[in-house]
């Protein structure tokens, strides 16, 4: 027959990391180097990338290609890419036409509303630049000073195909932790 081997426990308070055959110990700084080797944060990253909410709030003519963008036809689902109403469930803020300077409050409120990480969106050449409303009195100049853009996307509207590159974009500046306005 096989023989048993008796084990000690360890009762000694004096050395807590003496080692005890068939006990597994771990200490704090014996986590800290396991978090250090692993990619936990490549993980985390790819859940990210792969469930961007983005809010649905219209601005000028943008806001129709972005409104088509999320329905059936394009089927932005498959890449985890869904359109939410309320900034409280949503990542992701797409600036979709000119921002009237009236508005901007209620868009800084909303995006102080939405959890971190969250991301930004510019879409079209009016949030981007101003388009033709550039020297417009109620137009809002600059719009990448006032919120950390992580996409560009240019056109006047853009088609909801860019729209959807530009979530892929996103998602890849999401997997390589090169996105800007995250707090991680």
């Amino acid at each position: 027959m096989g023989e048993v081997k008796e084990t000690k426990t360890n009762n000694s308070k004096e050395n807590p990391e003496e080692e005890v055959p068939g006990v597994i110990t771990t200490t704090t700084s014996a986590i800290h180097n396991f978090l250090k080797k692993t990619k936990a944060q490549d993980i985390i990253n790819w859940g990210r990338k792969n469930s961007l909410w983005f809010m649905t709030q219209p601005m000028g003519c943008c806001g129709v290609e972005m409104i088509a963008t999320g329905c059936a036809h394009y089927d932005t689902d498959r890449f985890g890419i869904i359109p939410r109403n309320s900034p409280r469930h949503a990542d992701v803020m797409i600036i979709s036409g000119y921002v009237t300077k009236k508005y901007l409050p209620a868009l800084k409120r909303l995006w102080d509303q939405m959890p971190a990480p969250k991301w930004v969106i510019a879409m079209g050449d009016c949030a981007i630049s101003g388009g033709p409303f550039y020297e417009s009195y109620s137009t809002v100049q600059n719009i990448d000073e006032i919120f950390p853009i992580d996409v560009y996307i240019p056109g006047c509207p853009p088609r909801p195909e860019a729209l959807i590159q530009g979530f892929v974009e996103l998602q890849e500046k999401i997997k390589a932790r090169k996105d800007r306005g995250t707090e991680y």
